[in-house]
């Protein structure tokens, strides 16, 4: 078993956070990340870290996974229900308005650790927890790099990207009983 290396201490709320929650504070939202993505640490390979600043001077990504060769960059967050999506510059809209918060710095951040890891498969996820009654839809597109994630979808969709990391070896067949042991 892989533990959680790093805390969630040092995420703080703060307006400069360009992906926030609404309704709860991002140590309680990304504590919930955290659950599910607890699961995926015990797949052999699988390292997860939490409250990981990939630039000085800016708010810390709630949690990073390694796993082989990718590199993922896992932001939470909490929203009221409406439909979300995201404009060209990375602005996120609720229904068609402005929310205040923007994917650009997350999706900077990726870029960044591309140009420091060039042989890594560097992307993001932002899981959306939903904020209170009602349904959430999710930005049907996104920019490149960038996965939107219910937390019902978490463990299925990134055990699948890193059951990738396994199928080269003689032992893919038991990884592949493991994969599905963590996501039942």
């Amino acid at each position: 078993m892989n533990d959680l290396h790093g805390s969630l201490d040092g995420l703080t709320d703060s307006e400069r956070r360009p992906l926030r929650p609404i309704g709860m504070s991002v140590r309680e939202v990304a504590a919930r990340t955290g659950a599910l993505l607890a699961r995926l640490a015990d797949m052999p390979g699988v390292q997860l870290f939490a409250c990981v600043r990939v630039t000085a001077g800016l708010p810390p990504v709630g949690h990073v996974i390694s796993a082989g060769p990718h590199v993922l960059l896992v932001e939470s967050v909490a929203w009221p229900c409406g439909a979300y999506s995201t404009g060209p510059d990375g602005d996120v809209l609720c229904e068609g308005t402005y929310i205040g918060q923007s994917v650009q710095q997350l999706l900077g951040s990726v870029r960044r650790l591309r140009r420091r890891l060039p042989r890594h498969r560097v992307g993001a996820v932002v899981v959306v927890h939903p904020s209170g009654a009602g349904r959430l839809w999710l930005p049907r597109t996104a920019p490149p790099g960038l996965t939107w994630l219910p937390p019902e979808e978490v463990v299925g969709h990134l055990g699948e990207l890193f059951l990738t990391v396994f199928t080269t070896t003689k032992q893919s067949r038991s990884v592949s009983l493991i994969f599905d042991a963590f996501r039942g």
